[in-house]
Formats: C-alpha cells, sequence, structure tokens
C-alpha cells in the first residue's frame, strides 16, 4: 500500500535546476565562437535552442512530478514496444540521419529525434515492473533469468547499432536493477561475460569504434588522428588546473577540441573552472544519486522502489562515464553529460524521468 501522498523531494528538484542552469551557461561558453561562423552565425544559436529544449523538458518534468507513477505500469508493454518500433524506422526507412559514423536519429520533419535516449527510461519501466513481479523466479536460470538476459541483450544489440555509449548506459543500469532485485552473483557474472563478449563483437564490427578504442589505449601514438580528441579533452582540463583560466576565457572551445558543447562539455568546465568546478559539477552528479537512492530505499512499493533505482542509476552512470571519457579513463563513446550536454532529446527525456523519480518521492515518507 502507497503511503499518504505528500510533497516531493525538494534537494533531488533543486539539485537538477542547479545542474540544469550550469549546463545552460556551459552551453553558451562551450558554442559561442562556434555559432557565430557560418551557417550559423549567431552566438547564441546553441544556448537558445538548448533554453527552449530546457523549458519543454521542465514542463514535462512537472506534469510527470503531478502523475502517479503506479499509472505506469499500464505503459510498459506499449513504451517498450514503441521504442523498438523508432528504433527499426532508424534501420529501414530513409527517416534515419546520421552523425559522426552513427545513424542514431529520426527526422521526422517536423522534428529530429534520438529513440535510443526513449529505449533507456522504457526499459528501465519494464524492468521495474517485471522485476518487482517475478522476484520470486530470479534464483531459476531458465525461467527467471534467462528472459532477461535475452531482453537485455536484444535491445543493447538493436540500441549499440546506433549508439554505442546509450547501450552501455542500459546495459549497466539493467545489471544494478537486476543485483538490486537479488539475482544470484553467478547468474550476474554470466551477464558481465555477455556484456564483455558483445562490447568487443561491436567495436570490431564498425572501424571508426575500433579506432577509438586503440586512441583510448594509446592517444599518443596518433595525436593528429585516434588519439586527436583525447588528448586535446585533456589538455583543456590540465589546463584549467585548480581554480580555471575563468568562465568564457577557454580556449579548447576555439574548434581545438572536438564535441566542445555536446560529448566534451565536461573538458571544457574543467578548464574554465578548474578543479574545482569539476569536483563540484561531480558532488552534485553524487548528492543527486544519493538522493534518488534514498527515495528508493523509502518507498514502500518494490515497482516504485525498483524504478526510483532505475531512473537514479541511468542519470548517474550516464554522468559518471561522459566525465570518464573526458578524463581519458574510458574509451571514446558518443555520450552526453546529463543536464550539461547540449542535446535536446537527451535533455527532456532525463528531466521527465527525473519528473517520474520526484512523484515517487511523494510517497517515500522522505525526513524533509
Amino acid at each position: 500500500m502507497l503511503v499518504k501522498r505528500g510533497k516531493i523531494d525538494y534537494w533531488t528538484f533543486l539539485v537538477v535546476l542547479v545542474l540544469l542552469g550550469i549546463g545552460l551557461v556551459m552551453v553558451l561558453s562551450a558554442s559561442q565562437y562556434f555559432a557565430q561562423n557560418k551557417p550559423y552565425e549567431d552566438s547564441f544559436y546553441f544556448l537558445k535552442a538548448q533554453a527552449k529544449n530546457a523549458i519543454l523538458g521542465i514542463v514535462v518534468m512537472v506534469l510527470a512530478m503531478n502523475i502517479n507513477y503506479q499509472k505506469y505500469r499500464k505503459l510498459v508493454w506499449p513504451a517498450l514496444i514503441g521504442a523498438f518500433l523508432l528504433m527499426m524506422l532508424i534501420a529501414l526507412t530513409s527517416l534515419g540521419s546520421s552523425a559522426k559514423g552513427a545513424e542514431q536519429w529520426l527526422d521526422l520533419g517536423f522534428v529530429r529525434f534520438q529513440p535510443s535516449e526513449i529505449m533507456k527510461i522504457a526499459l528501465v519501466l519494464f524492468l521495474a515492473k517485471s522485476l518487482s513481479e517475478r522476484r520470486e523466479m530470479l534464483s531459476s536460470f531458465s525461467k527467471g533469468f534467462l528472459p532477461y538476459l535475452a531482453l537485455i541483450g536484444v535491445v543493447c544489440v538493436a540500441v549499440a547499432l546506433q549508439d554505442l555509449g546509450t547501450a552501455m548506459v542500459i546495459a549497466g543500469t539493467a545489471f544494478i536493477m537486476l543485483y538490486c532485485s537479488g539475482t544470484r552473483p553467478a547468474h550476474l557474472m554470466m551477464l558481465v561475460g555477455a556484456g564483455i563478449a558483445f562490447f568487443v563483437f561491436m567495436v570490431m564490427l564498425e572501424p571508426y569504434r575500433m579506432n577509438r578504442l586503440l586512441g583510448f589505449m594509446d592517444p599518443w601514438s596518433d595525436p593528429l588522428g585516434t588519439g586527436y580528441q583525447t588528448i586535446q579533452s585533456l589538455l583543456a582540463i590540465g589546463s584549467g588546473g585548480f581554480t580555471g583560466v575563468g568562465l568564457g576565457a577557454g580556449g579548447a572551445k576555439w574548434l581545438y577540441l572536438p564535441e566542445r558543447h555536446t560529448d566534451f562539455i565536461f573538458a571544457v568546465m574543467a578548464e574554465e573552472t578548474g578543479l574545482l568546478g569539476g569536483a563540484f559539477l561531480i558532488l552534485l552528479f553524487m548528492f543527486f544519486a544519493w538522493r534518488g537512492f534514498n527515495i528508493a530505499m523509502k518507498v514502500q512499493d518494490s515497482f516504485g522502489s525498483l524504478l526510483a533505482a532505475g531512473i537514479t542509476i541511468m542519470i548517474s552512470l550516464q554522468a559518471f562515464i561522459n566525465i570518464g571519457i573526458a578524463v581519458g579513463a574510458l574509451p571514446v563513446t558518443g555520450i552526453t553529460l546529463p543536464f550539461i550536454s547540449y542535446g535536446g532529446t537527451s535533455l527532456v527525456i532525463s528531466l521527465a524521468a527525473v519528473g517520474v523519480l520526484l512523484n515517487i518521492s511523494r510517497f517515500a515518507g522522505m525526513d524533509r
């Protein structure tokens, strides 16, 4: 039974707004030089677009925080099937568009978005409902674990063909949700093994992914090729020192660092705000994760608990993968920094997910 509906967890709400504000400032700082040249010819082009995305995301978040999360039980299968169909449209029709070697965008003319971002939250919803209803069967390999392994595998393959970074987030989120549900350690190790084999296969399947991996292993062996992005990111971060070179005064955004306002925006922030700014951002994400898991532990029903945990993992894991890539600890994959990077689909989906998390917090009996 649900406890009496209360107030949202304002700490989670506040930290997300702070992250969103930082993101808008950094998108402007990282993109203004690039945006003032052709074809944009407007220093504020990306800021304006991101502000529109932020407004839409906040509206969706507010709506979601006022919808009882139990209603999402009925949307599990439509959401999962719908996400698959949208991804198939990219693969089977001319509506797909590519970026940086990966075809991951669905262009309907009036709107352009990434179905893989929708798949992330759709799978979290499905796992939360299914695992909360089938926990007692997880000890069985054939009847409990195997169906989840097959589903996660199919989803990860479908997503990885378009976006390997998002597939990594999905796999990691699913793994932790299975762990939280009481899946046997031996079965989880099988999932890890399958994940490693899958990652190796996907890297070998596409030459640009192999180049990224080689660039990660030894970026200085090809500083103007496979290692260029990692080296430029490290140079930007190192140039920031302890306090940074000053907001707006960074040099990486002068077209030295690729993807400066999207995947590598953390490097720009670290250069301009230094170790202090970078550490502060990491602490904000850690605080978000702590509040999210607090909600998950205190909500009374298993569906809400797993859904809160899944959303928290999904956003936090993506953040730390992105930062890990920027500091050279992980191979380069196309993945945004939640709430910070430029990108409409990622921002709107993340804020919508936070809205669901905040609604769950209404029933979690949080101490405030």
